[in-house]
């Protein structure tokens, strides 16, 4: 994916153009304007009516990522484990939440106070001295991280199945839907959409709908981007491309003259809030507006801060029955589907899905507001927190208010907690008052000590954690701050050798050096593209891995010339009609290859904005026609994985073998061509283009042909190996072979 900021803008940015009016794509011998259908600016309407909905929608398969579906490493059922533990954890946060809820409604105020008070008493040096621990703590937790980041390959964990060889079986569920039925996944939403009982769940429905389109416009697009920097696609370079991902996702932000961004507040991505633009009203799934925030950076302001943006939410209805219903409907007819997950024959549920969304969204909770404790500093003001004592939480409602079905036991704590706190609140302005002379004379008193430690401790620690979370950035584990934004990241055919040098001495200059240049309409095109993966890429994903081979047969990026930035994504430019045709009638990935030499920068399938906005159109047609023509689809490869253009694939598999077995113990017939995480290794000929054939409707595998070749060999006698060990022993040696195939 690019980043879910890309995704969320591109969405927007596809509504507006549609709400114009008279959308029609360039006509060709395939595709034709007059094709009946609905108004494309009534459904930018109800994208923008319902623009919660197409955020999520936006973000698409994405989603997916945060389902705990992971292969069972040896014999430990990995995914039922931890789809245990998360309806644990989630039942004791939904048993818990209320009481923490109230505690902060009614109890937070007084705890903010009793600081602030402690704060007064001691002249600020108790909230200097709390400034530096935590910085120290940061560093030391920091450093900690960085230990691990650097001796292991963490984001293997999340590579694909298919670059192991596995069939379906053992995709994850995010696999799936980036590789496998894409187009006719997308279509089936919209169709699975208008067979709601409601008006208004019918609209959230294709709200959604039509976010997911804009999701798979801007992936086919985005990722030519994305794998042209990146030097291959996520399959060989998964580290390197969600580092990417991750400053392009940043710099967009800064770019989007339609973002949040508004007069100092959410300035960029690390403080965005961006979970606000995915989140729902609790009674009617209506979405949450940002709240103005104080900026400043005392304990007031902070606490203020912290409780405005603490929002949380749960899917709205009717998104989680949406997509279980297209998932059964598109992958359920023939059985070609993971079967990791115990349950329904793999498929997951409701619940599952609306686990996503949790997890998901706390994911957005913590990174997108993190920038804010990592701001510079400010020096110590001669009087801090004299504020009068606050009484009410940045949130706080009436006791009762939004609980109009709470029980006797709820408003009997409600008033219980309201006079508790009225009782302390009185005992604290007491205090305040009585303590307001001293605490101006320490304040006095103590500051030439506070501006010491500020110069001498604070500021030089905040620059050493800076330091030291460059590493996480620079791993791809962090999103990157406006000053961390490397240009080499974010442009092509600039490998920056010296990116991680860079980002050090660019801290505090944001896009150094940057403007936008006039491009070349010449495609930037290296020869060696998509480059393979090597083991130690985990360990300076910043350089473009200019030292390595090819993965056979070289293929093209992408139109995109040197210099190209994100900006390209959004400049109208729209698909060219020999171009796109070609491109969607494509059998074969050769085929596909052949039209590589026919790109430029203004000849391609159309920026992010004008591919979603034909896309939505196409499955928003009549189908069929009322002349009884079919409307096309195409399954997209939504990694532009191997080149661009490409429709989704699978390996040529032997006919006739054996199958060998996944982690999960099913059987799949072996690969003609072993890829790079074959396992064993041996498997994987480097000097052998892969055989791969485009999954077309009605395009069997083709086999291997005669010569079955030395990796299906090597993969027949480890499987005579592992079932020779099964029966002559049950101790867990057997049960892990299960996992080499």
């Amino acid at each position: 994916m690019p980043g879910p900021y890309i995704h969320i803008s591109a969405m927007r940015a596809t509504a507006r153009a549609l709400a114009r009016g008279n959308f029609q794509p360039a006509g060709s011998a395939r595709i034709k304007p007059e094709w009946t259908g609905a108004d494309t600016a009534e459904l930018a309407r109800i994208m923008q009516r319902h623009p919660n909905f197409a955020s999520l929608g936006a973000i698409g398969p994405d989603l997916f990522f945060f389902l705990p579906d992971f292969r069972d490493q040896g014999p430990f059922p990995l995914s039922s484990a931890l789809i245990g533990v998360l309806r644990v954890l989630e039942g004791l946060y939904d048993a818990l939440d209320p009481y923490i809820e109230k505690y902060e409604r009614y109890l937070g105020p007084i705890t903010e106070n009793a600081a602030e008070e402690l704060s007064r008493l001691t002249g600020g040096l108790s909230e200097s001295v709390g400034n530096i621990a935590g910085e120290l703590s940061g560093i030391l937790i920091t450093a900690l991280e960085n230990f691990v980041v650097t001796r292991l390959d963490l984001f293997e964990f999340f590579s694909l199945g298919l670059n192991k060889g596995f069939d379906e079986q053992a995709f994850l569920w995010s696999d799936m839907l980036h590789y496998r039925r894409t187009g006719q996944f997308a279509r089936e939403l919209w169709n699975q959409a208008a067979r709601f009982e409601s008006q208004d769940q019918q609209d959230k429905a294709r709200a959604y709908a039509l976010g997911y389109m804009t999701h798979i416009g801007t992936d086919v697009t985005g990722h030519a981007l994305v794998n042209a920097i990146s030097g291959g696609p996520f399959r060989l370079h998964w580290q390197r491309h969600h580092l990417v991902e991750n400053h392009m996702d940043a710099f967009r932000y800064l770019r989007d003259g339609a973002g949040p961004a508004r007069g100092g507040q959410y300035p960029q991505l690390t403080e965005s809030a961006l979970y606000f633009d995915i989140a729902f009203r609790e009674n009617d799934g209506a979405g949450v507006a940002r709240p103005a925030y104080p900026s400043g950076n005392t304990l007031r302001e902070n606490w203020t801060r912290r409780r405005l943006l603490d929002v949380d939410s749960e899917l709205a209805d009717p998104i989680a029955k949406l997509l279980h219903e297209t998932i059964t409907a598109v992958y359920y007819k023939d059985g070609a589907h993971p079967r990791i997950l115990r349950e329904d024959d793999g498929k997951p549920g409701e619940d599952l899905i609306a686990s996503c969304y949790r997890l998901l969204f706390t994911f957005l909770k913590m990174t997108t507001v993190d920038g804010f404790a990592h701001e510079p500093p400010p020096p110590p003001e001669l009087f801090p927190n004299l504020q009068f004592p606050t009484f009410n939480d940045p949130q706080a409602s009436a006791p009762g208010a939004g609980d109009d079905d709470s029980s006797w036991w709820d408003d009997l704590l409600d008033f219980i907690l309201s006079i508790v706190k009225i009782l302390l609140y009185i005992v604290q302005v007491a205090v305040y008052l009585a303590t307001l002379p001293w605490a101006i004379l320490a304040d006095i008193a103590t500051y030439p000590l506070r501006l010491g430690l500020y110069y001498a401790l604070e500021l030089p620690l905040f620059h050493l954690l800076k330091s030291f979370r460059a590493v996480l950035v620079m791993s791809g584990y962090l999103l990157p701050m406006d000053d961390e934004i490397t240009v080499g990241l974010i442009t092509v055919g600039m490998p920056d050798a010296q990116a991680f040098a860079g980002v050090l001495n660019d801290v505090g200059n944001v896009l150094p050096g940057f403007d936008t240049p006039v491009l070349d309409l010449t495609p930037f095109r290296d020869r060696l593209y998509p480059r393979v993966h090597a083991e130690d890429d985990f360990k300076h994903p910043w350089q473009y891995p200019a030292d390595h081979g090819v993965e056979l047969a070289p293929t093209f990026a992408g139109p995109h010339p040197r210099r190209a930035n994100p900006d390209v994504l959004f400049q109208n430019v729209g698909p060219d009609p020999q171009i796109r045709d070609a491109l969607e009638s494509a059998t074969t990935p050769q085929a596909a290859d052949a039209v590589g030499p026919a790109l430029r920068a203004n000849r391609h399938l159309g920026d992010a904005v004008v591919f979603s906005s034909y896309l939505i159109w196409l499955n928003s047609r009549q189908n069929p026609q009322p002349g009884g023509g079919a409307v096309p689809l195409v399954d997209w490869n939504l990694d532009a994985d191997r080149g661009y253009g490409y429709h989704t694939w699978d390996f040529a598999r032997s006919l006739t073998t054996p199958g060998v077995e996944d982690p999960e113990g099913f059987k799949f017939q072996p690969p003609c061509t072993w890829p790079s995480q074959a396992d064993p290794t041996t498997l994987h000929d480097p000097t052998k283009p892969l055989d791969i054939y485009f999954l077309q409707a009605g395009v069997r595998n083709p086999g291997c042909g005669v010569d079955v070749g030395t990796g299906i060999l090597a993969a027949l006698a480890r499987g005579a190996t592992h079932d020779a060990d099964s029966d002559d022993s049950e101790n867990s040696d057997s049960d892990n072979d299960r996992g080499a195939s």
